[in-house]
């Protein structure tokens, strides 16, 4: 298993390597002039680790919280005091919500990237499916101080932080926005995200899945394999075990990863061990370091303790020729 930081530095290494197929000032190493470079705005769905924004690669971006109301206490992704409360919450069966962000966090974001010389923004979100995120982007990007892209990526967790760090790297040497939207909308529809939960409790009260799946959960006792499909929740298979579960994850994992070389990453809300055991499992698969990186709230406040998840990702997205040019907000 890898580490955060080294997953980071394999990505940085990977990606600077990439320099050589690139155009222009980018030929040469060098970056878009200071007036003419596009940001990356996203938000904490994105699962982006910590380490991410102090890499002076990540200079470019800027992450919006997503609001985790727990009790009647409203909190933010990075709050200190979060991660310990919300799993308090759900072992307890506290009510936890999620709420979209004010479109003023992102005009905030818009604002402070303009003044630090952006002349344009790619703005690339959480699932339009499960929640309002996209939206409040979109109604920000309309007064902009810089024309906007706002992208809906139809996904979640690490599969969106990977369209992100490819988008960013695409800005960071130069390539026009319509083919830096084009690389991170790519990479959002080419990934695979897939878990497992111990109940479907959680989903239903967040009204992410429906009541029937739920109660067949109950009943039957299963442990399913769940994923994103079109941008929202669907199963994949019932497993009678969390072993079998697991099995099932692992197969499907490796199934797309065949495709093409791949990245892989595994999320975890509340069982550490059985995620450092997972990741060893797929490194054989993925052609870059397997990190396990926690759950962002705003996504375990959905999922529940006990969570585990895969992202696969493409290590080379291709755009869609049949894909339409990005236009600004």
């Amino acid at each position: 298993m890898a580490s955060t930081s080294q997953w980071l530095e394999d990505a940085v290494e990977r990606l600077r390597a990439r320099r050589g197929q690139l155009v222009g000032r980018a030929r040469y190493g060098l970056k878009p002039a200071r007036r003419d470079r596009t940001g990356i705005v996203t938000d904490s769905a994105a699962a982006l680790p910590v380490e991410v924004f102090a890499h002076p690669f990540a200079a470019g971006i800027r992450q919006v919280a997503l609001p985790v109301m727990v009790g009647e206490q409203i909190h933010v992704e990075g709050d200190a005091d979060l991660d310990l409360e919300l799993q308090l919450a759900l072992a307890a069966g506290t009510p936890v919500r999620t709420s979209r962000p004010a479109p003023g966090a992102f005009r905030a974001a818009y604002a402070d990237l303009a003044r630090a010389g952006c002349a344009r923004i790619l703005s690339v979100h959480l699932s339009g499916e499960l929640s309002g995120t996209v939206e409040a982007a979109r109604l920000a990007a309309a007064d902009a101080p810089v024309p906007v892209v706002v992208l809906d990526s139809r996904t979640a967790g690490l599969a969106l932080g990977h369209a992100v760090l490819d988008a960013a790297v695409e800005a960071g040497f130069g390539r026009p926005l319509d083919q830096v939207a084009a690389i991170a909308q790519a990479c959002a529809d080419q990934s695979s995200v897939l878990f497992t939960v111990p109940h479907l409790e959680q989903l239903r009260r967040g009204g992410r899945i429906g009541a029937v799946p739920s109660l067949l959960g109950a009943l039957l006792q299963v442990r399913p394999v769940l994923g994103l499909q079109d941008g929202s929740v669907h199963l994949v298979d019932r497993a009678r075990t969390s072993p079998r579960a697991l099995e099932r994850m692992v197969d499907l994992a490796r199934e797309r990863a065949a495709g093409g070389p791949a990245r892989i990453a595994v999320h975890e809300y509340g069982d550490p061990a059985g995620a450092t055991a997972l990741a060893e499992r797929l490194q054989s698969a993925s052609a870059t370091p397997v990190p396990v990186v926690p759950l962002p709230a705003v996504l375990a406040a959905h999922l529940g303790l006990g969570t585990l998840a895969v992202v696969v990702s493409p290590l080379e997205p291709v755009p869609s020729t049949s894909s339409s040019p990005a236009q600004a907000n």
